[in-house]
């Protein structure tokens, strides 16, 4: 598939960002134990509608080891393809395996700030202390080394 540019693909003022859900789970923090924090953003392809184009976007938050909270908050981003591309046979799921987290970034908007406000929102309504997640596209956590 050759590589479509995102700021020819969609129309630039057309973007909807709908919260679809949030989950916000606290979890047991046990005294001498180091947490390390886990952010992971996934993209999905959803649908496609004439000329608009629905991604799920999906960012988790949580602990290694499991504790502290398990945090999920999910959007809707809803673009509308330029002219030139409307009625094209695209595949969005392959198309998304393709781009970059700068792409990922400049398809989705301000999607990521969002959810990083949410997010900071429900924790520090839960514990006083606000979380701050990254404003923009972090990727898959990698998973960890299996052992020897």
């Amino acid at each position: 598939m050759e590589k479509i540019e995102i700021n020819k693909l969609f129309k630039d003022a057309s973007m909807q960002l709908t919260l679809r859900r949030t989950t916000f789970d606290r979890l047991q923090i046990r005294p001498q134990v180091n947490y390390r924090g886990r952010t992971q953003d996934e993209v999905f392809f959803q649908k496609q509608d004439g000329a608009a184009v629905e991604f799920e976007v999906v960012r988790r938050m949580d602990f290694e080891p499991e504790g502290v909270f398990e945090i999920t908050a999910v959007y809707t981003v809803r673009r509308t393809l330029a002219d030139e591309y409307v009625g094209q046979d695209i595949d969005f799921r392959e198309f998304l395996r393709t781009l970059t987290a700068n792409d990922f970034n400049m398809l989705c908007g301000n999607v990521y700030s969002a959810m990083s406000l949410i997010i900071a929102q429900l924790t520090q309504a839960s514990n006083g202390i606000p979380m701050i997640s990254p404003p923009v596209y972090c990727g898959v956590a990698a998973k960890p080394a299996e052992a020897n």
